[in-house]
């Protein structure tokens, strides 16, 4: 285990175990579903990425408001910052990647996961997620990075954790492989200048790379986690137990602007950049994630044993525990 991932999952849990030393649990904003008529207040808290986006049509196409909820959108760009939020309780509901649900989960930091945006597909053509080697690289399959250097966009995330298992799966060890955190917008240029050897990117990334013409040699997600959540929309057992018709109304308006966000990809694309530095002209033509609200056990476990496989936590997730019924 790196260092890394156990000052991620540390971190994580000493500002989840902190909030609920300071604030008792209690949602702050929120009131109880008394009056069927009553607006009830949910604050979300998201990252600025494009699964997101069902969150910003809920709102735009008035979901929310036709369940009687008055939502406020934080944005917080890092889970490190969305968890401790949500246990808090300054926020009701969050959007947070599966690795970073399952370790706090594994930390003991009580989330229940509601609902999904994004899910990974089978489809390497469809993944949002690609592995680019230089042009000129003699890298001609995964097996060849043994022994290089690839640039992640984060250690302990399920970026890595995907890569990793993907490489094996190919037929490389992951273990000889050396893991380098880049930022998504540096690493073509790390690229390109020799510090590393591959980066493992996302979309909208992904396009800058094939215009540079680098070389795809792999789809990660496609290989190792086919079918499995992407983001999470995650609460905690205390708001559920506090204010579960709300609850079940914010996580079926959700589902509806999920579908409707996979229904309408011309809709996806032009609010991506209202809420995020995604220029207009990227959004046009970048790859979408697939957006499907259908949470089960079995998409979230893809993860947690990956997880539990590669050490990315120390014990295994109760994930029967860990995904609520709400619809």
């Amino acid at each position: 285990m790196t260092k890394t991932r156990n000052l991620l999952t540390a971190g994580l849990l000493g500002a989840g175990l902190l909030a609920l030393t300071a604030c008792g649990g209690t949602a702050a904003s929120t009131s109880n579903s008394a009056d069927a008529g009553e607006t009830r207040k949910i604050n979300v808290t998201v990252a600025p990425v494009v699964d997101t986006s069902p969150v910003y049509l809920a709102q735009q196409q008035g979901l929310f408001k036709k369940k009687n909820l008055e939502v406020t959108i934080s944005v917080a760009p890092t889970a490190g910052a969305r968890i401790p939020a949500l246990v808090s309780g300054a926020a009701q509901f969050g959007l947070v990647g599966s690795a970073d649900v399952l370790q706090a989960a594994s930390a003991g930091i009580p989330l229940r996961a509601v609902g999904t945006t994004s899910v990974t597909t089978k489809d390497p053509a469809r993944d949002t997620g690609k592995v680019f080697v230089a042009a000129d690289s003699d890298v001609k399959d995964p097996a060849d990075l043994n022994g290089r250097a690839v640039a992640v966009g984060g250690l302990g995330g399920g970026g890595e954790l995907s890569l990793r298992a993907a490489l094996d799966e190919a037929g490389a060890d992951s273990s000889k492989v050396k893991f380098l955190e880049v930022p998504f917008d540096s690493m073509l240029n790390s690229l390109e200048t020799g510090q590393v050897d591959a980066i493992s990117t996302v979309a909208p990334f992904t396009d800058a790379a094939k215009a540079s013409g680098a070389r795809e040699i792999m789809s990660p997600g496609a290989l190792a986690v086919p079918g499995a959540t992407q983001q999470i929309l995650v609460t905690t057992q205390d708001y559920l137990g506090k204010d579960p018709e709300a609850a079940k109304d914010f996580v079926d308006a959700m589902a509806e602007a999920t579908e409707y966000a996979a229904e309408n990809p011309q809709a996806v694309r032009k609010i991506l950049p209202t809420f995020s530095k995604t220029p207009q002209k990227v959004a046009d033509t970048m790859q979408l994630p697939v957006f499907d609200p259908d949470l089960t056990v079995e998409r979230v476990r893809i993860w947690s044993d990956l997880m539990l496989r590669y050490g990315f936590v120390k014990k295994e997730v109760n994930v029967d525990e860990l995904v609520a019924e709400v619809r």
